[in-house]
């Protein structure tokens, strides 16, 4: 499937109208929460500067996980996506993959941060707490919110093992959360 085929479901769950008769995506004004899995990335060698000051350089992109997340963002203006909040983990991995989206604003967020196996299970919980309270918050009129995170937090709180760049939409009902659908580059 084309990604303006994905994006055209994808805003369909999300009971998005088309702006005209022949199908082109209408803006995402108020809906629209997803959890996101940073872009291609490496563990950064000893000593490596952050690609984005403040962030934690323990991972940071490839060459073609930034290119990718560039043509991702792109492809995701040109669907008739408008900004979005970006909420991202402090890792440079996470960080940079949301300023190279180019959506919207960047805000870091420690609840994104990647955790040691020892505590899976309580910050798992503590994150799904969080999607939980920005759906309520979205519903509420906040607009959009794309968090940017790691594979094991993703794994924690939807049980979907999540490909990089990989966008998973959700909606919260009754304390629970539901996967709307998922979209990734092709």
């Amino acid at each position: 499937m084309r990604i303006v085929g994905r994006l055209l479901l994808i805003l369909a769950l999300l009971g998005v109208k088309p702006a005209r008769a022949d199908h082109e995506p209408a803006l995402l004004r108020d809906s629209g929460l997803a959890l996101m899995r940073h872009g291609g990335a490496i563990p950064a060698p000893p000593g490596t500067a952050p690609p984005v000051p403040g962030c934690e350089p323990s991972a940071v992109l490839t060459d073609m996980g930034r290119e990718e997340m560039r043509r991702w963002g792109a492809a995701l203006r040109e669907a008739g996506l408008p900004p979005v909040t970006l909420l991202t983990s402090h890792q440079c991995s996470a960080w940079e993959t949301a300023l190279l989206l180019d959506l919207g604003p960047v805000i870091p967020d420690a609840t994104l941060d990647p955790w040691d196996r020892a505590g899976t299970a309580t910050r798992g919980e503590q994150l799904r707490q969080h999607v939980i309270s920005l759906e309520r918050a979205r519903r509420q009129g906040a607009g959009a919110v794309i968090l940017i995170t790691h594979r094991a937090n993703i794994l924690a709180v939807t049980g979907i093992e999540a490909s990089h760049g990989e966008l998973l939409l959700l909606r919260a009902e009754r304390g629970n959360l539901g996967l709307l659908g998922r979209l990734q580059m092709e």
